[in-house]
C-alpha cells in the first residue's frame, strides 16, 4: 500500500516545492500512473495525513510534517472534571484545557494552572452552579478585576467560558472535546474573558515560541479568527498566511 504513495520521492519534492497544491501534487504522481485521477489523489493524501508525511498549512496546500503534533497531556484534574459535567450533562457540549499548555510557550514561569472549561451558551450558567457545589475556585466569564481581586495564582481554578459554535476541536477518544492548536491562538490573542491575566508582548511571545514547534493550519486558524471577529489582527501576531487558494 505504501509503494503507491512513493514516500521517499514525495519527500525530495517537497522539500524543493513545499507548500503544494492539489492540481500540483496530482502532476507528481502522475509521472508514476498517468491516469491518476483526483479521487485516488484524495485517497493518497489521507493516507499520507494518517502517517504523519504531510499536513495542511491552508485549505488545499500540502507540505511535509517536520514539526511535532500538538497533542497536549490531561491532567487528572481535567479528567475528573470532564466526567464530572458529561455524567451531569450527557447533552452538552463542552471543551477543556489547561493553561499551562499556553504558559509553557512563555519565557516567564507562572504557578497558576488554571483549567478553561468552555460550555455551550444555553447551559453554561447551569454548568457554573453545579461545579460550583463540586468544586473549589470556580469562576465564570472573569475580566481582569476578578483576576485582580479573586483568583488566586496558587490555586488551580477552574474557568468557565463559552464555547463558540463550530470551534475547532479534537474529541479525546470519543469522550470530551479539548481545543485545537489554532483556536487557542485565536483565543489567546482575544483574551476577552481573560484566559491567562498577560500582556500583549507576553502573548506574542507564547504564539512566536509555538509556532516553532508546532505546525498549524492557517485557513482553520483564519475561519475562527473571522468567526470571533478579529481576523485583521493575524498580522500583529504573524498568524496570517495570505487568502485561500485551492484550484482543484
Amino acid at each position: 500500500m505504501t509503494d503507491a504513495l512513493k514516500i521517499d520521492e514525495l519527500k525530495v519534492f517537497l522539500k524543493s516545492n513545499q507548500p503544494v497544491n492539489t492540481k500540483e501534487l496530482l502532476h507528481f504522481y502522475q509521472q508514476f500512473v498517468p491516469t491518476l485521477k483526483i479521487n485516488t489523489l484524495r485517497w493518497r493524501i489521507y493516507e499520507l495525513k494518517k502517517l504523519d508525511i504531510i499536513y495542511s498549512p491552508q485549505r488545499g496546500f500540502y507540505a511535509l510534517q517536520e514539526k511535532k503534533k500538538f497533542i497536549p497531556s490531561a491532567t487528572e484534574l481535567i479528567e475528573t472534571i470532564s466526567k464530572s459535567v458529561q455524567d451531569r450533562f450527557p447533552y452538552a457540549k463542552f471543551s477543556i484545557f489547561s493553561t499551562q499548555w499556553l504558559t509553557n510557550f512563555s519565557n516567564h514561569m507562572y504557578q497558576s494552572k488554571n483549567i478553561i472549561l468552555e460550555v455551550e451558551i444555553d447551559v453554561i450558567d447551569a454548568v457554573f452552579h453545579f461545579l460550583n457545589e463540586e468544586f473549589p475556585n470556580v469562576f465564570l466569564l472573569p475580566d481582569q478585576k476578578m483576576y485582580d481581586y479573586y483568583i488566586s495564582p496558587q490555586q488551580e481554578n477552574i474557568i468557565i467560558t463559552r464555547l463558540y459554535v463550530d470551534a475547532p476541536l479534537s474529541q479525546i477518544e470519543g469522550s470530551y472535546y479539548i481545543p485545537r492548536l489554532e483556536k487557542l491562538l485565536v483565543d489567546l490573542v482575544i483574551n476577552t474573558p481573560v484566559i491567562l491575566p498577560i500582556s500583549q508582548s507576553e502573548i506574542k511571545t507564547i504564539i512566536t515560541n509555538v509556532l516553532e514547534v508546532y505546525n498549524i493550519n492557517y485557513s482553520t486558524l483564519s475561519r475562527y479568527a473571522k468567526k470571533r471577529g478579529i481576523e485583521k489582527r493575524l498580522v500583529e501576531f504573524n498568524l496570517s498566511k495570505g487568502e485561500e487558494k485551492n484550484d482543484i
